[in-house]
């Protein structure tokens, strides 16, 4: 599920359990409806329970449309672990908390 709120010309967006290929083109029509003109669209990614690539593409898309209008926070644990994995945390230079290898 995707909730979207907006204060002034920022967007908020929250994200509530899966965040996968089931999930993303719904996601992705939500998010550009929601894109703001200027301003910032901030992402929580608390509630994702699940996140495959088909995510990581579409916020890999955020960020490279939307630069440092798109802020992502919150991440969940999932997140993280993908992040981690693709070694892809300071690409986006968000404040996360990787695990150690």
């Amino acid at each position: 599920m995707l909730q979207v709120t907006t204060d002034g010309s920022n967007s908020f967006i929250r994200i509530h359990g899966p965040f996968t290929i089931y999930e993303v083109a719904e996601f992705q029509q939500q998010i550009t409806e929601a894109w703001p003109v200027e301003g910032e669209l901030i992402m929580d990614l608390a509630g994702v329970s699940e996140i495959d690539t088909a995510g990581l593409q579409l916020l890999l898309a955020l960020r490279k449309s939307l630069g440092a209008q798109l802020t992502l926070q919150q991440h969940s644990n999932s997140v993280i672990e993908l992040l981690d994995l693709y070694q892809l945390a300071s690409l986006f230079g968000d404040v996360i908390v990787l695990s150690e290898h």
